[in-house]
């Protein structure tokens, strides 16, 4: 329901007619907000790191949200920019791109892989006008392969359910492919070009017989984690929420801990920093999140200590 009413008001806004920016422009600061897929629980960790820092929604800071599916931000990201926004805040790889695309001018503060698609160069002064967290999945993506195989030693096959617009999935692939390689799985893409096509893309898997699969991020994670569950087969993917939802294991950087990384970088662009003062940031906090239920519906055996490393275990 939340979705539905954030992409509402996405669509009113970008729809609507432009008005001057400096008609548009209120007395408050305005952050636009600009994410690929499921907005939550995202959206809210967000305004609460930057409600600690004191800003309150309406009363000392105005949010601009835009949400949409990874091929359809463009629209959204340039109503950013027709209303002057302060700050962008982007979220996911195409949020960047898109944000990216959309302007040299205003401060784009990012959640997501900038580094590993190429958006951003240099660490220590960021290039143009975006700065931002890197969550380091790519590399994440390896190690939950690796889990994976300890969790079910006999694994001979994994799919890999990409996001075609997003172009995170490029670094993503290489990195799974190459730990298949070393473990010896072989690994099984298949290409998304919308979230349209999950369902038969899990009865792809099923048909193929992979023994699990791994879902990008940035594709919508509670459809896919439910739609493993429906097909029973193991998902991996990389945020707490895949795995509340059904999914056997998440393995990523801590959200809450990035957006209050995130919401520190909006307060010092609103304070007047440029981006290119403020070095990149890299996730210190992951988290690993088990779905003990799902590995009893699917007769896997998780061992004492492996659950021992979890950080989260739903029974």
């Amino acid at each position: 329901m939340k979705r539905r009413r954030l992409l509402a008001l996405s669509g009113a806004a970008a729809s609507s007619h432009a008005l001057s920016a400096n008609a548009q422009r209120s007395a408050l600061p305005r952050v636009g907000f600009l994410m690929a897929g499921e907005p939550e629980p995202m959206w809210t960790q967000f305004r609460k790191a930057m409600a600690d820092l004191g800003y309150i929604e309406d009363r000392t800071v105005k949010y601009e949200v835009r949400v949409a599916d990874a091929g359809r931000l463009g629209p959204f990201a340039a109503s950013l920019v027709e209303l002057n926004v302060d700050v962008i805040v982007a979220v996911l790889s195409p949020a960047i791109a898109a944000a990216k695309a959309a302007t040299a001018k205003i401060p784009i503060i990012f959640n997501g892989g900038a580094p590993e698609t190429g958006t951003v160069t240099n660490f220590a002064r960021p290039e143009g006008n975006l700065t931002g967290v890197w969550g380091a999945t790519s590399i994440l993506a390896g190690k939950s392969v690796q889990l994976f195989h300890e969790i079910k030693p006999t694994t001979k096959a994994l799919g890999v359910l990409l996001n075609a617009p997003d172009p995170f999935h490029v670094p993503l692939q290489k990195e799974i492919e190459a730990v298949g390689r070393a473990q010896k799985i072989d690994i099984m893409p298949l290409m998304l070009k919308s979230r349209d096509e999950l369902p038969a893309a899990y009865d792809e898997m099923v048909r193929r017989g992979v023994d699990g699969v791994l879902v990008q991020p940035s594709l919508p994670l509670e459809t896919a984690a439910a739609l493993a569950v429906q097909h029973r087969l193991a998902g991996i993917s990389f945020r707490r929420e895949f795995a509340v939802a059904g999914g056997l294991l998440a393995l990523g950087a801590d959200q809450v801990d990035i957006n209050r990384m995130v919401a520190g970088y909006v307060d010092k662009v609103l304070k007047g920093s440029k981006t290119v003062d403020l070095p990149v940031l890299q996730a210190t906090k992951f988290e690993m999140v088990v779905n003990r239920k799902t590995a009893r519906s699917l007769g896997l055996d998780l061992s004492p200590m492996f659950l021992t490393r979890a950080d989260e275990v739903i029974e």
